[in-house]
């Protein structure tokens, strides 16, 4: 009853939304619902809710599905509806009492729906009391991952919920994330919730250089008036800062910086490595990563790190940056066929 992914008849029925066939092997053959597939570890209903087939999903609720059975990365049905914006399955997995705030590595179901920018979503998983502010070690909160959807509805959503204009994460705060992406609406909507516009990268950036530096010249009008003066920009203007920006002087600056941010946070990471506390080494090879993207090392220590923890998706596309970075690194192939051999080694 298994296919060349080891997926049952019942994950191949679920998938292709066949629900009367999902009956037969249910109710005749006495095909477990909750087994997981040997790919991603993937539920008959997790495959429903993926391929949008809801009365499958629903038949297979009703039928005493584990509704918080979770695939290898720690994905439940919920994080899975909210992501699809699929509101029918997501208000009766609610209803049967699946977790709001369940975690998973990319977060809670609302994290999922505000980086998809499923408005409609979010406002569900809202009004059922998810945290607006959930936080995990490698993943934005929900207001971040609004601002890299670009969607102005979830932002809304998430400010008027309590979410916290000035909760980032890996050193940035939503305010900067905005300011990279020249959003003056969402800008002009965080700085009336109470965004500070003086907060700081870990580069010591604020959000008027990180707009200035990209060229967005409509955000450092809105940014500026309300910024306090930078001692080191010589003529504090808009036409001084555009031009200090780009100079030879300032951008020497930002490189010691990172460099000193890189290293701290590469220090940090192997001394939480050599503890085995892989999460927090991740937490700052990724910090070191966002000072310097084009160290091929931190890729490499960072896909081991996602190996020994069994995530082989995230372990292979550290891997590949590697090779791509440095393709005649041993190491970075060794990681890379490290990587596609999991979950089958650890």
């Amino acid at each position: 009853m298994l296919d060349l992914r080891t997926q049952t008849a019942l994950h191949l029925a679920a998938a292709a939304g066949k629900t009367e066939i999902c009956g037969y092997l249910i109710d005749q053959l006495k095909l477990d619902m909750d087994e997981r597939d040997d790919d991603l570890g993937d539920t008959p209903l997790i495959l429903a809710i993926v391929e949008n087939h809801n009365s499958t999903a629903a038949f297979l609720i009703e039928h005493g599905a584990e509704i918080m059975k979770s695939n290898y990365k720690a994905f439940t049905p919920l994080h899975y509806a909210a992501e699809e914006g699929n509101k029918e399955i997501l208000q009766l997995l609610i209803s049967k009492g699946a977790e709001i705030d369940s975690n998973s590595e990319s977060g809670t179901p609302l994290q999922c729906a505000a980086l998809s920018g499923k408005g409609e979503a979010v406002k569900i998983l809202l009004d059922n009391k998810a945290n607006p502010n959930s936080v995990t070690q490698l993943y934005f909160p929900p207001l971040m991952l609004s601002i890299i959807a670009r969607s102005f509805n979830c932002l809304d959503l998430l400010l008027k919920a309590g979410a916290d204009p000035n909760l980032g994460s890996c050193g940035k705060t939503p305010l900067i994330a905005a300011a990279c992406e020249g959003e003056t609406e969402i800008i002009n909507c965080l700085l009336k919730s109470g965004a500070d516009p003086n907060a700081r990268d870990n580069c010591g950036v604020t959000p008027l250089e990180h707009a200035a530096m990209r060229g967005e010249h409509a955000a450092v009008k809105v940014l500026f008036p309300i910024t306090s003066r930078i001692s080191s920009f010589p003529d504090w203007s808009f036409t001084g800062i555009m031009k200090h920006i780009c100079s030879a002087k300032a951008g020497k600056q930002r490189d010691c910086r990172r460099r000193e941010v890189f290293q701290m946070s590469k220090s940090k990471g192997e001394d939480a490595f050599k503890r085995k506390d892989y999460l927090d080494a991740i937490h700052w090879y990724t910090e070191a990563n966002l000072a310097d993207p084009a160290d091929a090392t931190i890729y490499s220590n960072r896909s081991l790190c996602w190996a020994l923890l069994n995530q082989g998706s995230h372990a292979l596309s550290d891997a590949e940056m590697c090779v791509k970075l440095r393709p005649m690194w041993a190491k970075a192939h060794y990681r890379e066929g490290l990587s596609k051999c999991i979950p089958i080694i650890f």
